[in-house]
């Protein structure tokens, strides 16, 4: 469960429709899947993967630091309005934590077993 950075942010990665598939069913995706998406750049075996992010990094140190820097603060800044969001959200998990609910999910994962949510339904 998200408290709500993840979610609105993976709703400008993926969209809002695709997002809401992601969190509300809980599948996973195969590497080629998250590239299409757009939540991967690149997608390299396991043996080529220390190699690509040397030539990634490598190539990003060839660039301007200050230009680096500038970018990089912009794009932040631009998520920063979506972090007021995971503040409220923090604040209503650890109140969801103290729940039956949640205690049946800890079990269940615990357990191995599927959890029975739908006694909760309100």
């Amino acid at each position: 469960m998200d408290p709500g950075f993840g979610t609105a942010y993976l709703a400008r990665i993926v969209g809002e429709k695709k997002a809401r598939e992601m969190w509300y069913l809980c599948r996973r995706y195969s590497a080629s899947e998250a590239e299409r998406m757009g939540l991967v750049n690149k997608v390299v075996s396991h043996e080529e993967l220390d190699a690509e992010v040397e030539r990634w990094c490598s190539e990003i140190m060839e660039k301007s630091p200050t230009a680096i820097s500038i970018a990089k603060k912009s794009f932040n800044l631009d998520s920063e309005n979506i972090r007021a969001i995971s503040s409220m959200g923090m604040q209503a998990l650890s109140l969801y934590y103290d729940t039956d609910e949640s205690r049946e999910g800890v079990a269940a994962f615990n357990e191995k077993r599927k959890p029975d949510f739908r006694k909760f339904t309100k």
